[in-house]
């Protein structure tokens, strides 16, 4: 069970004998989400400053909050895509995920997972460090359950659910996190093929804008001297 579970996220089902394993997909706004905070949703009618990478989300939105967020599920496995600005700590039934480190000063955008679970009620949770200035951002989650072999239809938790923050929203916390907006990459939560494209992008810009610097740094050399050369920055 254990090497199968290392492979249950790659599948969207797979039968075994007695059993079906199932991945479901949570979405940010489902109501099995539970967010400690207030909470800003960014998505396609909102403005937060990701708009490039929205279309490379589940569901093309994702939730921000600066306290803390809590799932319970009952699986082998599971995968979510989350970004911490700032350092928070991520666990799973009170225990600290070993593949999941504490994040950095900056926008930290990783998936976290783990496998091999005992098929019982799990509870993963993420907590900004106390007295820091932190931002959480939740896209979507994946896990893979077990059901009996007779059961004829998935449970509610295949669909994800909608619910609205708008009740939870205070003018103040919005302004406090529009800051931050600010500051995080238009790449938050991108998957890697777009977000590799919009990367390629930017850079095609910056060397643009340093091929053009050098071309009008060289028209200003005087007579005589070597053309300037100008070395991208890694």
């Amino acid at each position: 069970m254990l090497l199968l579970a290392h492979f249950l996220l790659l599948l969207p089902s797979v039968r075994l004998v007695g059993a079906f394993l199932q991945n479901l997909t949570v979405d940010d706004t489902s109501e099995d989400i539970i967010y400690s905070g207030p909470v800003f949703q960014c998505n396609t009618t909102s403005s937060c400053g990701i708009e490039p990478a929205l279309q490379g989300l589940y569901n093309h939105s994702a939730t921000f909050t600066n306290d803390s967020i809590t799932f319970r599920f009952q699986g082998v496995a599971y995968y979510a895509d989350i970004a911490i600005f700032g350092s928070a700590t991520i666990e799973l039934d009170g225990v600290r995920n070993p593949g999941a480190p504490l994040g950095v000063p900056g926008t930290v955008d990783y998936p976290i997972s783990q496998t091999g679970l005992t098929n019982d009620t799990h509870t993963l949770s993420i907590h900004p460090t106390p007295g820091q200035i932190v931002l959480i951002g939740f896209d979507s989650l994946i896990y893979t359950a077990i059901f009996p072999d007779t059961v004829s239809s998935l449970p509610d938790a295949a669909t994800p659910k909608k619910k609205s923050h708008a009740g939870a929203i205070a003018g103040g916390v919005i302004g406090g996190l529009a800051v931050v907006f600010g500051i995080l990459l238009a790449g938050l939560f991108a998957h890697r093929r777009k977000l590799i494209l919009w990367r390629n992008q930017r850079k095609g810009i910056v060397l643009r804008r340093m091929d053009a610097a050098s071309r009008r740094n060289q028209s200003e050399v005087e007579p005589g001297e070597e053309d300037a050369k100008v070395v991208p920055a890694m």
